[in-house]
């Protein structure tokens, strides 16, 4: 009760983030040690409090996704415009891809829900939302059906005659060129009255033009709408002859009149207002719904409850291998750095309640996708702490006091961490605002975790170290040490290297062009949609997933049980094209109650075929790549303005490595790829440029500060990360290994993909990455000292530039 009043009250909510903001710049502007102490310690109360408020209670608060929680499917209709005789006309590929378009919009204007969205058949659509409730249900079919034609008509001047309406209306008096409607309002008193109003048959304005729509702030029943340049030339031309407070405009949505204002000035411009409306989810609807017209009505023919597409029991193994990996990192943790470890694991602890708070909070979607992006920034929290530990370490050893050798600790990893943190999150929101779907869900999660880990690994983390200093409890630290002075030549290795990556990319490219559309799963290339009508009885998801695995089908297949609101249960196997068949007869002869007869001999479980486009669209593909793109440009850009060019083409050309070969990899030994592996590609790039950044950072440091020979001062800084590089790897690889082992046969490819991305990775930081730098800065004769010295007094000059 609580949680619902505080984050129902908007002052109370709006002054508590003023009041944890204030805090937050008032610690890093204060230079004394105790207050800093101090303020950082009500930040980390006020921030943790505030996102167990939000997160409270776990299983109402949190929203699964489709894939996890299940939800409700709407089974659509397109209905067919209609030609100048009144008869229906086919219903073309193009009106369902717009169709399918706004309805995406609609639903997910935010990226916030990851609607799964497919053609099914020529003329329908199948549309899964997770988790949503019965309320919630009967208001996304109003969305749904809900076409948002919008008019402007003008009120007949002489609609106030008593009568006049009302015998339009009834058909005794006809007035050309006007036409009667209802129009239902309230009183003062709330009690709704319907009167008949006469408005013209031509409509002034309509959708078209409209630019925007978005619910008013001044008023709780009213939505502003902005109209385009040719909006606004009608709006004047409509009203600048009208008389004010007695000339009306009705707003006519989809053939019902909803308002009819009399005009205050005119003439009207490109802004007005519609009013009328009776709660802010009906305001919402309406401003999103305008902003999304449909071309074509839809009907709603069935509706659906449908379990999790990976099914219950992934879901449960998936939580227990999830756990049961984060346990033995932190037992890793714990063990390997002592009391300095439990800080760590103090600090993974906020971060933890601070991602699911925000997630929360603000209604996003957790689905296999957004579960990779907690992964990755788990694996940055780790690595952060890491990071500063191992310079802490080396600190220490150096002789500075404990105090000292923290101090010094936090400020050189903190431009480490930054970076690398920067890069990913530069690509994280160039994610979020181009790509939709799924990757937009990493995005989210991954930009929420990104901002939790520096908070609890840079700020959380010294806090604690402060009281134990302070306090006397903490008085020295000591840590185990596996890899000690290590004295490797890496960049020797570069040739040998670059043969075999070259090698590796060769082969995974030959392999996706020998297998071409072969190698991709249901999820991209669609297929055919299998349903058992099973009556009042389940069939366990299991048994299925059991009865197909194994079996020579062209793509894997993938199951889902459905239950029709009021009525049958069903079962529907998403499959190729040419397994459709296949599928009825494996499922019939390997499950008894889908292969029982009648005496006639029978099914007693009718099953039907349907075509179903793929649920990840060429479009999707499309804004994929894209955002990809420019996402990679985005690093590229920073990477340059704070390192230099030869780094920037080091950095992009690992992850390319890196996703070209685990991705090869994974198709060479069978797997089909599908949206698993696309959470999957998406976390490898992360990992890939933070292994590399973190390594670009320890180069440049000695670079500025050893002298010498280049290639040798870059390999004692690579044997200098050795350390940091492994342990973070084999941190994250214990949580993969044991999704891998014991997650299921979905989670299996996922983690063995990431598995595979892991070592691939911290290959390429070491042999290509740096390697890559080198060569590319003396290709031209270039001194790479130089260039980075030359890059660092750029930066300093641009930051101390008088604006002005």
């Amino acid at each position: 009760m609580l949680a619902v009043a505080f984050f129902n009250d908007p002052l109370i909510l709006f002054l508590t983030g003023l009041s944890l903001l204030v805090l937050f710049f008032w610690y890093f502007a204060t230079e004394i040690e105790s207050r800093k102490r101090n303020i950082g310690t009500v930040l980390i109360f006020g921030i943790v409090g505030l996102c167990l408020l939000a997160v409270t209670p776990l299983k109402d608060k949190l929203k699964g996704g489709i894939d996890i929680v299940g939800g409700s499917a709407f089974a659509l209709r397109i209905e067919p415009k209609k030609d100048e005789n009144g008869n229906p006309m086919p219903v073309t590929p193009d009106q369902v891809e717009e169709a399918m378009r706004v309805i995406k919009n609609r639903l997910d204007p935010m990226g916030k829900s990851e609607p799964l969205i497919a053609r099914q058949g020529d003329d329908g659509i199948l549309v899964q939302m997770p988790g949503v409730t019965p309320e919630e249900s009967a208001e996304i079919r109003t969305t749904l059906e809900t076409v948002a034609k919008l008019e402007l008509k003008e009120v007949h001047p002489r609609n106030g005659e008593p009568g006049l309406a009302q015998r339009v209306l009834d058909g005794v008096e006809i007035i050309p060129g006007y036409r009667a409607y209802e129009f239902t309002q309230k009183n003062e008193d709330g009690i709704e009255t319907t009167t008949p109003i006469l408005l013209k048959r031509q409509p002034a304005l309509d959708g078209s033009n409209i630019q925007n729509a978005i619910p008013s702030i001044q008023r709780g029943d009213a939505v502003d709408i902005t109209l385009n340049r040719e909006g606004e030339d009608k709006m004047i031309a409509l009203t600048k002859d009208m008389r004010p407070n007695i000339d009306r405009i009705a707003i006519v949505l989809d053939g019902k009149v909803i308002s009819a204002p009399s005009v205050q000035t005119v003439p009207l411009g490109k802004d007005f207002i519609i009013t009328g409306l009776d709660n802010s989810d009906e305001r919402k609807s309406l401003a999103n719904a305008l902003m999304n017209p449909l071309v074509n009505k839809l009907n709603v023919d069935q509706e659906r409850t449908v379990s999790p597409t990976l099914g219950a029991a992934f879901v449960k193994q998936g939580i227990f291998s999830a756990l049961a990996g984060l346990a033995l990192t932190a037992l890793f943790i714990f063990i390997y750095y002592r009391t300095a470890g439990l800080v760590a694991l103090i600090a993974l602890l906020i971060n933890s309640v601070m991602l699911f708070g925000i997630m929360a909070m603000f209604g996003f979607t957790f689905s296999l996708p957004g579960i990779a992006g907690l992964i990755l920034t788990i694996g940055m929290a780790v690595d952060a702490n890491v990071l500063i530990y191992e310079r802490l370490r080396e600190e220490i050893e150096n002789g500075k006091s404990l105090k000292s050798a923290l101090a010094s600790a936090y400020e050189k990893a903190f431009s480490s961490i930054l970076d690398a943190n920067l890069t990913t999150l530069i690509a994280s929101i160039i994610l979020i605002s181009m790509a939709s779907g799924s990757i937009k869900g990493f995005a989210i999660t991954l930009t929420i975790g990104l901002v939790a880990s520096m908070f609890s690994a840079i700020l959380a983390t010294r806090v604690l170290f402060r009281w134990g200093i302070d306090t006397g409890v903490l008085r020295k630290l000591t840590f185990l040490n596996l890899i000690k002075n290590p004295k490797f030549d890496f960049l020797g290795k570069a040739k040998v290297c670059a043969v075999f990556s070259c090698i590796l990319i060769a082969l995974s490219l030959g392999t996706f062009a020998v297998k071409q559309k072969s190698a991709l799963g249901i999820d991209f290339t669609g297929g055919t949609i299998v349903t058992f009508q099973l009556g009042d009885t389940n069939v366990p998801l299991a048994d299925v997933n059991k009865a197909l695995e194994g079996k020579p089908l062209v793509r894997q297949a993938i199951a889902q049980e459905q239950k029709i609101v009021g009525s049958d249960t069903l079962l529907t196997i998403r499959a190729d094209e040419k397994d459709g068949d296949k599928v009825v007869e494996i499922l019939r002869n390997e499950i008894p109650f889908l292969g029982e007869k009648d005496a006639d001999g029978k099914y007693l479980r009718a099953a039907s075929q349907e075509e179903v486009s793929a649920t990840l669209s060429g479009n999707f593909l499309k804004e994929a790549l894209v955002a990809l793109s420019l996402g990679i440009l985005g690093i590229f850009g920073y990477i340059v303005f704070r390192y230099e060019v030869s780094f920037a083409i080091g950095a992009i050309v690992a992850v390319l490595h890196d996703i070209l070969i685990a991705v090869g990899i994974v198709v060479l030994f069978g797997g089909q790829l599908s949206q698993i592996h696309v959470a999957a590609i998406l976390t490898i790039a992360g990992y890939s440029i933070n292994d590399t950044i973190i390594v670009f950072d320890r180069i440049r440091e000695s670079l500025l500060i050893r002298t010498g020979e280049i290639k040798d001062i870059m390999n004692e800084a690579v044997n200098q990360t050795l350390s940091r590089t492994l342990l973070t790897s084999s941190t994250t690889i214990f949580t993969i290994v044991i999704l891998a082992v014991f997650g299921g046969a979905a989670l299996r490819d996922f983690s063995i993909t990431i598995f595979v991305g892991l070592i691939v990775g911290t290959y390429s930081s070491i042999f290509v990455a740096s390697p890559i730098v080198l060569w590319w800065s003396q290709r031209k004769g270039g001194n790479l000292r130089k260039d980075v010295l030359t890059t660092i007094l750029a930066g300093e000059a641009n930051a101390t530039k008088d604006p002005t």
